[in-house]
């Protein structure tokens, strides 16, 4: 069975060769801009965990480690990427049904094996785009899930929301 620990440790093998820095269930990628964090929860409902993504911009406030709830720009990994298939047998699985440890079927090496390659072909370019104001912009203007505080809208030029 398949516990927090063993989803941090394969999380941290694919990230931290990589660059990133580990506090609890937060990765940290710095960059002289933004901050990138990707952080692990677990639902209190059961086995069930999110992967949030979170920026935090320098220039709006100095902070080497903020949590998720606190980033201007948010997201989850099932929002911006929700394709997949909920039957194991049928292809890859949605991320939000691979991290549902109760309700998907699948082997604990293969759902491990699924989660590390997540991290490196979808999350990881990501955050590394997301540590630049330039390369932030772009990430928002291709996707329309991130959560964006007002202060960070202002920081990067974008349009309050009406």
């Amino acid at each position: 069975m398949i516990t927090t620990q063993h989803l941090k440790n394969a999380m941290h093998a694919e990230l931290k060769p990589r660059g990133f820095q580990r506090k609890g269930s937060n990765w940290y990628l710095s960059g002289a801009q933004v901050i990138a964090m990707l952080n692990l929860q677990k639902s209190q409902y059961g086995a069930t965990y999110f992967l949030n993504l979170g920026f935090w911009l320098q220039q709006i406030e100095h902070n080497d480690f903020p949590r998720a709830h606190q980033c201007h720009i948010s997201a989850r990994a099932s929002s911006l990427w929700p394709e997949g298939t909920p039957r194991p047998e049928a292809g890859p699985p949605r991320i939000a049904d691979l991290l549902n440890l109760d309700d998907y079927p699948c082997n604990d090496t293969q759902r491990l094996d699924q989660l590390r390659r997540f991290i490196a072909d979808k999350l990881v370019p990501v955050l590394k785009a997301g540590v630049t104001l330039e390369g932030l912009n772009q990430l928002l203007a291709e996707d329309d899930e991130f959560q964006i505080t007002l202060a960070a809208r202002n920081v990067l030029g974008l349009a309050p929301l009406d």
